[in-house]
């Protein structure tokens, strides 16, 4: 594919010490200095919004060490992110050979060695901001993809826009990866902006935009081949007294079959601010599904949900879904609108659907639907969402106990 287009704001062409292609050599000037840094700690902090958000559902403070890994040829660097500047109470590290998450509440070190056969062709790793910034930068000057790509003076700052139009939405997970098309992505336009203080010449904020997610790190602090840093080792910030689970391993936490148990009660709330708990719902049978904004066969199961609320009279079946993935109430708002909910949608604060989740077994996947019982008992499970058979499975199992 050929380049569409680089467009340059006019504002930059009285960049001094530049030749012709002033813009394209600024930006080649501030990768190779990037390139020239071997290792470099910063403070950032991490938002993420779905379209919609009117607020960051994730919103998080963290300390990075970054350190170029020339024997890692899937991501090129390894990274330690922590919640305190000594680097003491780590949150996740990725050293080349095995990327760990070190789960607090559970006192698990969760490790991905890689060894499961993956149906991506690169390695799926949180990219953090420094290498995430160089990536782009490195495949904005390179590339032969349809881009647009622009540069801005924006007072202090330099902001480089970067628009990627091709048939697959693109990641960096180290470098450009072309992720596989996805049925609930109807538009794989992916946008990337960097900014750039004209100070010292080097990136310090990022922003990522996809039809279904917005991320953004906004870093500061930073301290370039800093002395006494040397190379990562992930095995060495395991906490000691944690567990150690490969992927792909159970957990050891036990876990209880619910199937004919009775259904655990619940407070949440709907979308009109009115509490609603399951002892008071009326219905013979109650149909509860755990869902998430964002997740993609949620979305293409509300049909058949609206389909339900209409067919069947509320004394006979209650329909609803919990947000599960800890998005704003405003969000809920818009996403109803936007997908035309027409049954019960509730939310919650964080530990109320910790509660929940934990107290229906349900793991962190979505979308999984309960179907309750006249007696309050949880009749079946399903677990994830295939048009038309999952349909028929739930109907068929409503059917039997009105």
């Amino acid at each position: 594919m050929k380049i569409t287009a680089i467009l340059f704001s006019s504002i930059l062409l009285a960049l001094p010490g530049y030749g012709q292609n002033r813009e394209t050599d600024y930006l080649s000037h501030v990768l190779e200095k990037m390139n020239a840094v071997e290792s470099v700690t910063y403070h950032c902090v991490i938002k993420s919004w779905e379209p919609g958000d009117k607020e960051p559902v994730y919103n998080v403070p963290i300390e990075i060490y970054e350190h170029v890994n020339p024997q890692d040829t899937a991501v090129g660097y390894s990274f330690l992110c922590a919640s305190d500047k000594e680097f003491r109470q780590p949150l996740w590290v990725y050293d080349g050979t095995v990327f760990a998450y070190i789960e607090k509440e559970e006192k698990e070190v969760r490790i991905d060695d890689f060894t499961q056969k993956s149906s991506l062709p690169f390695r799926v790793i949180m990219p953090q901001a420094f290498g995430c910034m160089k990536s782009v930068l490195e495949y904005a000057l390179n590339t032969q993809d349809s881009i647009v790509l622009s540069l801005k003076d924006e007072g202090k700052d330099y902001l480089m826009e970067l628009s990627i139009h091709t048939p697959y939405q693109v990641e960096f997970f180290g470098k450009a990866c072309y992720m596989p098309q996805n049925p609930y992505v109807y538009d794989p336009t992916s946008i990337y902006k960097i900014w750039i203080s004209k100070e010292d010449d080097m990136p310090f904020r990022y922003r990522r935009e996809m039809q279904h997610s917005i991320s953004e790190g906004i870093c500061s602090d930073f301290v370039y081949n800093p002395a006494g840093k040397g190379k990562i080792v992930a095995e060495d910030y395991y906490p000691a007294d944690y567990v150690r689970r490969i992927k792909g391993e159970k957990s050891q936490k036990a876990t209880v079959d619910m199937m004919g148990k009775k259904a655990p009660d619940w407070t949440l709330t709907d979308m009109n601010g009115q509490k609603v708990s399951l002892s008071g719902i009326k219905s013979k049978v109650i149909l509860l599904q755990f869902t998430g904004i964002g997740c993609g066969p949620c979305k293409i199961s509300v049909p058949f949900l609206n389909r339900l609320r209409k067919e069947y009279a509320v004394n006979e079946l209650e329909v609803l879904a919990v947000e599960t993935w800890g998005r704003s109430k405003s969000s809920c708002e818009v996403y109803v609108k936007n997908q035309g909910i027409e049954y019960g949608f509730l939310t919650a604060d964080k530990d109320t659907i910790a509660k929940l989740i934990n107290d229906y077994q349900a793991g962190n996947g979505v979308p999984q639907f309960y179907l309750i019982g006249k007696d309050r008992t949880i009749i079946a499970k399903f677990q994830g969402y295939a048009e038309k058979t999952t349909d028929e499975e739930i109907e068929k199992k409503i059917k039997a106990n009105l």
